[in-house]
């Protein structure tokens, strides 16, 4: 590969990051580049991720944007069809990828001295990813099998595909990554390639490399791989999710062992004033065996067998969504009841203050447990790379910190309102018994 000089310094900083230092710029092609170099092990972490998913399909094209990343393994202009897994595995790595509601990741863990390579290839598939048409029709049908297994024949991924369609009218969330079945069965290839030549440019993307890495190599690494790459410039229509103005309710009939309830409120997007207080009302509902909702509804009042749930961020308003399983003879009704009751609890303050101190510290803790690896810190700075807020994980302790009893309240009298609230109720179907995977959280591969 040609070896091509930029001015990379867009801008440029840096700061401690427990025992190594991240350093966060961009190209001159637009390419955000965060470079993390963390003492440890003989391995580096990698991430290429693309700001594309749901947010950027319709109606006819739902779900490309995860067919797009099957096809990313099927070979590109200098790397035949399977080389990467082929190396990946000779040199004791590990590689996978996911498609979310707003950006495709790819990501790999491995030993040092295969990054050199591992960029040629990322960046090889950036512009000159092939999408031959016949593995194209190939992937298609196993993408289409994956809707089966995942959606239509699984309560609980229908039960998650069925609270996005009924949470979102308008906007482009309201389907998941694996898209509507009739649209996978007619995507051509050409769907694919003109999604592919659209998004997949480099002021749409971040690359992240975190490890035991010399930052000088690697930015050189960078600027002969992805420097060299052209920028496509695009403009992009999100459209809105209205404000909702009234309850929403499906009652479904479906196969499985138990009765299962989804329930979703709209919240805002990503924000250092908003998200913590939402964290902090995670943590304190679910996020431990005594979480609130966890013990009264499961192990004092046995109502539910399981329950959980949170806030899910999002590029624009995300969900508050709560999932409980019951068995056959519970009652949609008590169950709801006792849901109510404890969102209520917050809106009035009614806060146990040594549940609310304990959950603060969970969340500061998982934080920290998020930079105990490689693959997991990469990770965590994918997600908020990819949601154009990096600042908010870099701040997160003291973010938290800083939510209060009433910061709690507020929040939760914005959002646990009736007029916001979609339900899902599903009944199971008379006679009839599968074994199911659980439910898509937002992710797929």
């Amino acid at each position: 590969m040609k070896k091509v000089i930029f001015l990379i310094f867009v801008f440029l900083f840096s700061v401690t990051f427990l025992n190594g230092k991240i350093i966060n710029y961009k190209l001159d092609n637009g390419l955000q580049v965060i470079l993390c170099s963390k003492k440890g092990l003989p391995l580096v972490n990698v991430n290429v991720v693309y700001k594309t998913g749901c947010k950027d399909e319709y109606n006819g094209i739902t779900g490309i944007a995860h067919m797009l990343e099957h096809m990313n393994f099927r070979g590109s202009k200098n790397f035949k069809d399977g080389f990467f897994e082929n190396f990946v595995t000779k040199n004791g790595g590990v590689e996978n990828a996911t498609t979310s509601f707003d950006m495709t990741r790819y990501y790999v863990t491995i030993k040092k001295e295969a990054l050199p390579t591992i960029l040629k290839i990322y960046a090889d598939n950036m512009e000159n990813l092939l999408i031959e048409r016949k593995k194209f029709l190939k992937e298609r049908n196993v993408v289409y099998q994956e809707r089966l297994w995942r959606t239509d024949n699984s309560p609980d991924g229908y039960l998650y595909y069925t609270i996005q369609r009924l949470a979102y009218l308008e906007s482009p969330y309201r389907w998941t990554p694996i898209g509507f079945a009739s649209d996978i069965k007619h995507w051509t290839r050409n769907d694919v390639y003109n999604f592919y030549k659209k998004y997949y440019s480099p002021s749409n993307a971040v690359l992240i490399i975190c490890g035991n890495i010399n930052i000088a190599k690697v930015k050189k690494y960078v600027s002969d791989t992805f420097g060299k790459l052209k920028n496509r410039k695009f403009k992009n229509y999100f459209t809105e999710e209205p404000i909702q103005k009234g309850l929403r309710k499906i009652e479904l009939n479906f196969v499985s062992s138990n009765k299962k309830l989804a329930m979703a409120y709209h919240i805002p997007r990503l924000s250092k004033d908003t998200t913590p207080a939402l964290d902090v009302i995670t943590y304190y509902l679910f996020a431990r065996d005594n979480a609130v909702l966890t013990r009264k509804l499961v192990r004092e009042k046995r109502i539910v067998s399981s329950i959980y749930g949170g806030n899910q961020e999002r590029l624009h308003k995300g969900l508050f969504i709560i999932f409980a399983t019951m068995d056959k003879k519970g009652k949609f009704s008590v169950v709801e009841k006792n849901i109510f009751a404890e969102l209520n609890n917050l809106i009035k303050g009614k806060i146990d203050k040594k549940e609310f101190e304990y959950s603060k510290k969970r969340a500061v803790s998982d934080y920290f447990y998020s930079k105990e690896t490689y693959t997991s810190l990469g990770s965590s700075l994918s997600f908020y790379a990819g949601l154009n807020n990096i600042e908010y994980y870099e701040n997160y302790p003291e973010l938290i910190k800083n939510v209060t009893i009433k910061a709690i309240q507020n929040i939760a009298e914005k959002i646990f309102r009736k007029n916001n609230l979609s339900i899902v109720e599903l009944t199971p179907l008379k006679g009839r018994n599968i074994k199911y995977r659980p439910a898509i959280s937002g992710d797929i591969r």
